[in-house]
């Protein structure tokens, strides 16, 4: 995978990736590494001129590199939906308080009675609420829900945890 550093100075992702192969040069006594291509990052098969030169154990670890790097980008995504899930419902709160009619109102009943289950079945019960009612300052408003996640330094740790491990796929060697 091609890296580059940007104006901060922090390494980036490329756009490309660099298939190479390890070969013996005998005029130099020496093993060198040999570009066979490049191909875009998010390809999901090799073009066929590339094809034909890679050996059969070359296209496997490709496949290989291909299917950990689809893992990871939906392991990803998956963090990311729950990292704004509630951000979400606050917006969808202040739309409707602003006055906003849902197009579907009871798919959105749906999606949370959904989300409650998931939630239970993932170990992770709805919290018990304490005896007789609750006092205004107990209850979440909109704006809680709204507020920017990024300032969890937890969840920002994650983030860039996540950036580190796409950074480090398994490298195409030949």
């Amino acid at each position: 995978m091609q890296t580059y550093r940007d104006k901060s100075g922090n390494t980036r992702l490329g756009k490309s990736i660099s298939l190479l192969r390890y070969a013996y040069d005998r005029v130099k006594k020496r093993s060198g590494q040999v570009v066979l291509g490049t191909v875009d990052y998010w390809a999901k098969a090799l073009p066929s001129e590339l094809e034909s030169i890679l050996t059969d154990a070359e296209r496997e670890e490709f496949t290989e590199w291909m299917t950990e790097r689809d893992r990871q980008l939906g392991e990803y995504k998956q963090k990311n939906h729950l990292l704004h899930a509630a951000e979400h419902m606050g917006w969808a709160a202040k739309a409707l308080a602003a006055g906003v009619e849902p197009v579907r109102p009871e798919r959105i009943w749906d999606a949370l009675d959904v989300l409650a289950k998931a939630l239970e079945k993932a170990g992770h019960p709805r919290p018990s609420r304490a005896r007789g009612r609750p006092s205004k300052s107990e209850t979440p408003t909109p704006d809680d829900l709204v507020a920017n996640p990024y300032d969890d330094p937890m969840l920002a740790g994650e983030q860039e945890e996540m950036y580190e491990r796409m950074a480090a796929l398994p490298k195409f060697n030949g």
